[in-house]
């Protein structure tokens, strides 16, 4: 795994990029001041973007887009700031992870972790900081039931059979969870779910 960590402290960079070849093994770790300067390395291309974005003044919603058109790579936002407005602005412009810098060690590998293979992690004390609007929390008690079930690894046929309904009618109750959660696949919706504790 392949990762930059972006910070516009030394000794915060050199704390992450030690901690990190400590705790994921055969990780490669390169840090840099800014954005620009990460990308123009002259190396491979980071598989995983550690950023912190926050400044006095900035975007953080613009400042991560910005960086997401220049590089595919998954980014975990590492910030001081865990207020909801920043939270907020960072998952609707495509973060994959979102960690405060006062949490344990831990919560940085898993989300750099999830964000490799594809998935979401956001900082466990910050998931009630989030709150979604009535539209999307107004999942029925079986659409609540029928996401469990996914965010469980079980398949629409497997949940069909335990429910003793037809595959179909899970496929639609699949559909309107992602619609009412704005999700775009089941991963997406059972991430949200998970952050919104609308499942365990």
């Amino acid at each position: 795994m392949r990762i930059v960590v972006v910070d516009e402290h030394p000794v915060v960079r050199a704390g992450v990029k030690a901690l990190l070849e400590g705790r994921l093994d055969g990780a490669s770790v390169s840090d840099a001041e800014s954005v620009d300067a990460a990308l123009e390395d002259s190396g491979d291309a980071p598989e995983v973007i550690v950023i912190d974005p926050w400044r006095p003044g900035v975007d953080v919603g613009s400042t991560v887009s910005g960086l997401r058109r220049r590089s595919d790579a998954p980014i975990v936002v590492f910030t001081s700031d865990g207020g909801a407005r920043l939270l907020s602005q960072a998952l609707d412009a495509g973060v994959k992870g979102y960690v405060r810098k006062d949490s344990p060690a831990e919560d940085l590998v898993r989300a750099i972790e999830a964000a490799f293979v594809g998935e979401f992690y956001v900082d466990p004390g910050l998931s009630s900081s989030l709150m979604l609007d009535d539209s999307e929390r107004n999942l029925s008690v079986r659409q609540r039931e029928i996401l469990q079930m996914l965010a469980d690894g079980m398949q629409t046929e497997a949940v069909a059979r335990q429910l003793g309904l037809s595959t179909e009618t899970v496929r639609t109750h699949t559909k309107r969870i992602l619609a009412k959660l704005e999700a775009s696949t089941r991963t997406e919706a059972v991430a949200i779910g998970l952050r919104h504790g609308l499942i365990d």
